[in-house]
């Protein structure tokens, strides 16, 4: 049985001293699942010292993941290989995983989500420019929430198979905003340039991320 400790370290938590060539990992959801009795807050794997990885290895991490998403908390790899970051392309896990380049990269975005999130929010504003008849390009600001706007914004782009979306002033989406995009994503080209880390986030998590582009 594979031995590790989950961390606790004030703001998410670390899976450290974790033995990858064990037989059975069972050990590490239980020491998960207690840790998030405790405390809800987001899960690290840092792979700077993991080589490789197998079908045993990713199985454990996509279980790590649901469970950390059943809880509507992200699981966090960091520090990924070349070798490994083509794995998870090829098998398009990069798609559901957050993934960071370093420790201090992860620990910066939970700094800037804290930032975003202490600033005073602003009413869902939208524009669109249309740069032929099958392509709209649309500017948003502010918080993307349900009501009015939300649903005048649908019916202005419904006619349009291609549409871009700039969420470089955007700062928050609910539910109802993630699940506009799901739709259209599904029946149309859906391109999405200047979504901060915690946007791009709920993509990951809503498992929309791989159906738009993202610019």
């Amino acid at each position: 049985m594979a031995e590790c400790t989950i961390k606790d370290n004030d703001g998410y938590f670390q899976i450290i001293n974790f033995n990858l060539e064990a037989d059975d990992f069972h050990d590490i959801f239980q020491k998960i699942e207690d840790a998030l009795l405790v405390k809800k807050q987001d899960l690290l794997f840092s792979l700077a010292t993991v080589g490789v990885l197998y079908s045993s290895h990713l199985a454990m991490l996509v279980r790590i993941h649901q469970l950390m998403h059943k809880n509507n908390l992200r699981f966090v790899i960091s520090d990924i290989s070349a070798e490994i970051k083509n794995l998870l392309q090829i098998t398009q896990l990069d798609s559901i995983f957050s993934t960071y380049e370093t420790v201090d990269d992860f620990k910066n975005s939970l700094k800037q989500i804290a930032n975003e999130k202490s600033q005073p929010q602003t009413d869902f504003e939208w524009q669109i420019t249309k740069t032929d008849k099958d392509v709209a390009n649309v500017t948003c600001k502010g918080n993307m929430f349900a009501g009015e706007q939300l649903g005048k914004l649908q019916e202005s782009v419904s006619d349009f198979y291609s549409i871009v979306f700039d969420f470089s002033n955007l700062q928050s989406m609910d539910s109802a905003s993630i699940a506009f995009l799901d739709r259209f994503a599904s029946n149309h080209s859906i391109s999405v340039a200047g979504a901060n880390e915690e946007l791009i986030e709920q993509f990951r998590q809503k498992l929309i991320y791989g159906k738009m582009k993202l610019l």
